[in-house]
């Protein structure tokens, strides 16, 4: 149409579609747009030290980190993978008798059953000197949602109010305000994270796209549209009939 004079170039609108989605293809793949997306979540939450922390009720950690290879005959290998900080952090924390127990969250899905999982986790505790009944797993779950919702349930029937809530720096925002709708006072020990804070730096290489920056641009545009969700939805800490019953 253009070659023919038939349209104005200023309103082939295809052209402009194509135009903005490559560029905002490009920026989202730049390591500069993850690092600032990523810096913008991870800031809401300053980390902290175990030392610093007060002593709690409880020690939360959300599900993360966890991944299975299956064998021929069925059996399930567990392993730790990309936020198995947050585990490692909890079982800190305890050590450090920062709360007298730990709350796992069970949000391996369909790739391992309930009865393995909590093996594993009960296994990984008494390698680092923790005794089983001293680690409680969370029910099933998907979602961030689901998943503190089941938490809070376990949380309330044992009188905890007051949680060191440990999970990843960028994940951090979201899943506190899940636990503090419900009226669970929160403090959080960030891990995981990102960005290096402070030392981070400029340089020109974070202009050239990346793969694995597109991924965290798309994990963080994820983390703020669920924190819009989640405000959107707001909260009654006297809530209970959402909540998912163990």
């Amino acid at each position: 149409r253009m070659r023919h004079g038939s349209a104005v170039p200023a309103r082939n609108w295809g052209l402009w579609v194509a135009f903005l989605g490559c560029t905002e293809l490009y920026l989202f793949s730049t390591p500069l747009m993850a690092t600032l997306l990523a810096r913008s979540l991870e800031s809401c939450t300053k980390g902290a030290t175990i030392a610093a922390l007060p002593t709690a009720d409880a020690i939360v950690v959300m599900a993360g980190g966890q991944a299975m290879y299956q064998l021929e005959d069925g059996t399930p290998l567990l392993f730790q993978k990309n936020a198995s900080d947050r585990l490692e952090r909890g079982f800190e924390a305890l050590a450090a008798g920062k709360a007298p127990c730990m709350y796992v969250g069970n949000g391996m899905g369909s790739i391992a059953s309930r009865e393995a999982y909590a093996a594993w986790i009960e296994q990984m505790g008494r390698n680092r000197g923790v005794a089983a009944d001293r680690i409680l797993l969370g029910p099933p779950a998907k979602y961030t949602q689901d998943e503190s919702e089941g938490l809070v349930s376990l949380l309330r029937e044992r009188g905890a109010n007051h949680v060191i809530l440990t999970t990843s720096a960028s994940h951090m925002p979201r899943a506190r305000m899940h636990f503090e709708r419900h009226g669970i006072q929160v403090t959080p020990l960030s891990c995981d994270f990102s960005t290096r804070g402070f030392a981070e730096r400029f340089t020109a290489a974070q202009l050239l796209p990346r793969g694995v920056a597109l991924a965290q641009s798309e994990d963080c545009v994820k983390e703020w549209l669920g924190i819009l969700v989640t405000a959107v939805q707001g909260g009654d800490s006297n809530r209970s009939s959402d909540v998912v019953k163990p």
